[in-house]
């Protein structure tokens, strides 16, 4: 097959760690990058040696020698650049989550339909090993019928000094957990309860717990924090030019066993006179031949399915489509105190 012309639209610490994948990768080439942040692009295409910048992502976009989008921008402007990308006709790749709103996830499954391309939103944990496994575990019945899942996701408070006046968290940070959850349960959700809690006073709340009851009769629960202090124990370290802690669980309890995961105990960790780390090695490890782990699978999933012409059975949209309907119930579960009907 050609190589695969790609445009990046986003170079902040994640759009340089596509960047970073996407030169390691066959049968692609990064054409063009976009950023409203006119020296950050410069200094992106300098070191990426990409041939073509634009500081309206529009005209990216519109670039017809472009096949692929990487939409890895701010997550308000995921909904636009992806149904605006699918109707020029281009392969999309979405950083999660899909939108900001149910509407528009439903508009980008209908359109990469009519358009015949192949789109795929980042959720990564279904490409992090430790979470395939449970999987596996699931699908050979190892574990029996399901009956519950338990799931915490806590990141560093600093973060959201930011994160807070950008994007509510179900969207930024439970979306993971929603979309590992509705892969497990196999099953609609049909019921949502949540609470939340603003302790920073940002525009969005800084923590949230959500109950769901799914049509099999499994009962999952979700918790996140944006509290964590800063002289935790570190975990996103190096790669990611970013330095902070993560700290998820995930428990699942069936009928004939359990599994759980622990991302923020790996069992490796580096002491030093100034801190000590705990390195994650699933995500996004530096490794010989550059970025590995998860978020390598996953790009890498993506180009062979545009080769193959076929939508991802490991990340399908609608998938991302039913995450985003449950992360919007969270959202008026909390707001309006009761539980959401779906």
């Amino acid at each position: 097959m050609k190589n695969l012309k790609i445009g990046v639209i986003g170079t902040g610490r994640f759009g340089r760690l596509h960047l970073e994948v996407f030169s390691h990768i066959d049968n692609c080439q990064v054409l063009g990058i976009a950023d409203i942040d006119k020296e950050n692009l410069k200094a992106t295409q300098k070191k990426f040696r990409v041939e073509r910048t634009y500081s309206d992502a529009m005209k990216l976009i519109q670039d017809k020698d472009i096949d692929v989008v990487d939409i890895v921008s701010d997550e308000s402007t995921h909904g636009t650049f992806a149904i605006e990308a699918i109707k020029n006709g281009k392969h999309v790749f979405i950083e999660k989550p899909i939108a900001t709103s149910f509407d528009e996830a439903v508009k980008i499954e209908e359109l990469a339909s009519l358009h015949n391309v192949q789109v795929m939103i980042g959720n990564i944990s279904r490409f992090s090993t430790p979470y395939f496994s449970i999987k596996e575990a699931i699908e050979n019945g190892a574990l029996g019928d399901l009956a519950m899942i338990r799931a915490k996701r806590n990141f560093s408070k600093s973060w959201f000094d930011h994160f807070g006046k950008r994007v509510h968290p179900v969207y930024e940070s439970g979306i993971h957990d929603i979309d590992l959850i509705l892969w497990y349960a196999n099953s609609p959700c049909e019921e949502v309860y949540a609470v939340e809690n603003n302790i920073s006073g940002y525009k969005y709340p800084d923590l949230f717990s959500a109950i769901l009851k799914f049509g099999n009769g499994l009962v999952a629960s979700l918790d996140s924090a944006w509290l964590y202090p800063k002289g935790g124990p570190q975990n996103l370290v190096e790669t990611l030019e970013l330095e902070g802690t993560i700290d998820a669980d995930i428990e699942i309890i069936g009928k004939k066993g359990t599994a759980n995961y622990k991302l923020n105990h790996s069992g490796y960790s580096i002491w030093t006179e100034k801190d000590v780390k705990h390195p994650e090695l699933t995500l996004w490890t530096t490794e010989h031949d550059g970025i590995g782990g998860a978020i390598r699978s996953e790009l890498q999933h993506f180009i062979f399915q545009i080769e193959k012409g076929e939508e991802s059975l490991v990340a399908p949209v609608h998938d991302s489509v039913e995450a985003m309907k449950i992360a919007d119930a969270i959202v008026q579960a909390a707001a309006k105190n009761k539980p959401i009907k779906l």
